[in-house]
């Protein structure tokens, strides 16, 4: 029998071989094979699609293979026509982004001329560098320089996206690209070799019909350009796309592994859910989810006398509530937020699984899930109703419930009842305070899981008292016109959490050149030492920067005048927008506020010609305002330099394209505020 099953393993493992050299010949078969140019493409002068347009792809093919137990692949093909110098310009270097676990392969390109002669672009002329997106997010790329580009020119480029233990489904396919396209197609082969499912968003009768060899067809014809701009929803919200779906059951052990509670004994159930049908499908996620609800909400004793102890000296809920939050984030070691060379090979273990929120209150260390889950298990120890509150990313989209899609969701906080209303709570992220959260995770829907039942509501959005930003500058302006001085920035809310996220687990040198950068961003000649960082990691005190700043030539000399900007935080800003015309509708993460004050000593031998001041410029209904104020000391020696701002109002902070020219004139004044000037002369 042995014998047997030895030689039938070895025929299945030559059986294997010889399929994966049959793929990788016809792969490499594949790869050697360009499309025919046309005649009528080599001689194209304007677009099809856009005939203005610079450049113009002709097609752009994308082959999903996700028949394979070891890997997803992806294939590209797209052949680009360049219309003119702009698009010259813009097509002199081609970047294909990429995501860390994907491997960029066989990509190679070539350049054709409308006399038919070709020019190749081989493997050993990509290099990967980091691109910015217009979002600011950077993000790696593969990159290669196109020789002989110019108008008239055709541009073809092919290459493979592979991606180890991974699958298709979950996965978005753009149905619009940056470049206007004659023909967007999509090839699909399922694992499961039956029709694909899937759903749309933005798009109208986009469907996948079976074609060859295993493959799903979906296309567009004739596709306006993508364009990128500054302030907009986040892509997913506006750009066409199709989503692929798979089956329609979930396993428990997906969401026990989630939360970090031992697995086993949801390995054999699982649930089935009807997207076509939301109130069922959220009904079922709801019950498959209560077992971390029923698993934080179990009686113990411990817990119980844990949380009256913190609580002991606590009269009303708020206290209470805050008592045992501060605990849990400021006692509890958070392993989720240390470097992993920090942690040893059994905190690794402790931080996959627990058997009990009591275990993390002995251990007095675990995840960030864990530590939200001690919180819930001590604020249900309480008598507080608890339940465990999933929501959306808003950075990525704006969800609906009519969507059944339970990979557009996150456990995201604790969810407790103080009176009739719903409070969240998220101490497990390290560097939200109390009664905040994260600014994705405002202003969406969210799905309360309890023991025996859900329900849906939309969490608060910050205000803009609390995404506070004050700036003070103590400065010394010289004759020949140079700035120095000092400055401490605070930061609250939001503006301190995303910071406090940024710079987590930087070496101190790094943090430094972070602040340096951000001012020399906006200030390319200052120069910024000297910098302190306070209450990097206490939450509940504001962020703290401190630093010395020089500018020299801040002011300009014009005979015996000195002209100068007296607002210094806005020196060097160019207006938030400056095109007349938008697409998209306009988007700030959350509402904000800025409060300056700013000291600048006047060099000896000049006075101040005038302190007029902008004064306030605001919109009818506040949504934003700004209020400058300029004054003098009584010995005309200091200027004084007050600057209040907000924006987001009434949590006003989604417009439609529609009202994009006020909104523009809005910050154009605003602008034209902050950049007002001032005339010192020297005395006679």
């Amino acid at each position: 029998m042995k014998n047997n099953s030895k030689q039938q393993a070895i025929g299945k493992i030559f059986l294997l071989l010889a399929f994966i050299l049959f793929l990788g010949f016809d792969a490499a078969q594949a790869q050697k094979e360009w499309k025919e140019v046309s005649r009528e493409e080599l001689q194209m002068k304007t677009g099809k699609v856009d005939p203005e347009a610079d450049a113009e792809a002709i097609f752009w093919e994308v082959y999903i293979d996700d028949s394979s137990e070891i890997e997803l692949e992806r294939r590209h093909y797209v052949r680009v026509k360049i219309f003119n110098e702009r698009g010259q310009e813009k097509y002199s270097k081609i970047d294909i982004p990429f995501r860390k676990g994907v491997k960029i392969k066989d990509l190679v390109a070539r350049v054709i001329k409308p006399d038919g002669s070709i020019t190749e672009i081989t493997e050993k002329d990509v290099f990967e560098r980091e691109i910015v997106k217009t979002s600011g997010t950077k993000v790696k790329a593969k990159s290669f320089a196109v020789p002989g580009i110019a108008p008239g020119v055709i541009v073809e480029y092919r290459y493979r996206e592979v991606i180890p233990d991974a699958s298709a489904i979950g996965m978005i396919l753009e149905f619009q690209k940056e470049i206007p396209v004659q023909s967007l197609v999509y090839y699909y082969k399922p694992f499961s070799q039956k029709e694909p499912k899937y759903y749309g968003h933005n798009v109208e009768g986009v469907k996948f019909v079976k074609a060859e060899k295993g493959f799903f067809v979906a296309k567009r014809e004739n596709v306006p350009a993508f364009k990128e701009e500054p302030y907009m929803p986040p892509e997913d919200v506006v750009r066409p796309w199709v989503k692929l779906r798979g089956r329609t059951y979930s396993l428990l052990v997906k969401t026990a592994l989630s939360f970090g509670i031992d697995p086993s004994p949801f390995l054999t159930k699982y649930t089935v859910k009807d997207p076509s049908d939301p109130q069922k499908y959220w009904a079922i996620f709801s019950g498959e989810n209560s077992v971390i609800v029923k698993f934080i909400t179990k009686e113990s004793k411990e817990i119980k006398k844990a949380a009256e102890e913190i609580t002991a000296s606590a009269k009303t809920d708020d206290e209470k509530l805050k008592a045992l939050y501060e605990f849990c984030q400021r006692q509890i070691r958070n392993l989720s937020f240390e470097p992993s060379e920090s942690i040893s090979k059994e905190e690794s273990k402790e931080m996959l699984r627990v058997d009990s929120p009591e275990e993390v209150l002995k251990r007095k260390k675990g995840s960030g899930a864990h530590i939200d889950m001690l919180f819930g298990a001590m604020a249900s120890s309480l008598g507080y109703e608890v339940r465990v509150a999933f929501t959306s990313n808003r950075s990525e989209i704006f969800f609906d419930p009519a969507v059944s899609d339970e990979d557009l969701l996150h456990p995201a906080a604790v969810a407790v009842k103080v009176g009739e209303q719903w409070k969240l709570f998220n101490p497990g992220a390290k560097f939200v305070p109390y009664g905040m959260l994260v600014w994705y995770e405002e202003s969406v829907p969210a799905i309360l899981v309890g023991e025996k039942s859900y329900s849906w509501i939309r969490t608060p959005l910050s205000t803009i008292e609390q995404n506070l930003t004050k700036r003070k500058g103590d400065f010394v302006l010289t004759a020949d016109g140079n700035l120095e001085g000092t400055v401490q920035m605070e930061f609250y809310g939001q503006e301190a959490i995303i910071r406090r996220f940024d710079l987590h687990g930087e070496t101190q040198s790094k943090q430094e050149e972070e602040i340096s950068n951000e001012i020399k961003e906006q200030i390319k000649n200052a120069e910024v030492s000297e910098i302190r960082i306070e209450n990097l990691d206490e939450s509940s005190k504001p962020l703290v920067y401190k630093f010395k700043v020089k500018v020299p030539s801040y002011a300009q000399k014009l005979g015996r005048r000195i002209v100068f900007q007296p607002g210094f935080f806005e020196y060097g800003k160019t207006p938030l927008f400056s095109t007349s015309q938008r697409t998209h509708s306009v988007y700030f993460r959350y509402p904000h506020s800025k409060q300056d004050e700013i000291t600048i000593k006047l060099p000896e031998g000049f006075e101040l010609e005038s302190a007029s001041s902008p004064g306030e410029v605001a919109d009818k209904d506040r949504v934003g305002l700004l209020d400058i104020k300029i004054a003098i000391t009584g010995d005309k020696k200091t200027l004084i330099y007050k600057r209040n701002y907000h924006f987001g109002g009434g949590g006003n902070i989604l417009f439609p394209a529609e009202v994009y020219p006020y909104l523009k004139m809005i910050f154009d004044a605003f602008h034209k505020a902050d950049s007002h000037q001032l005339v010192l002369l020297r005395k006679e």
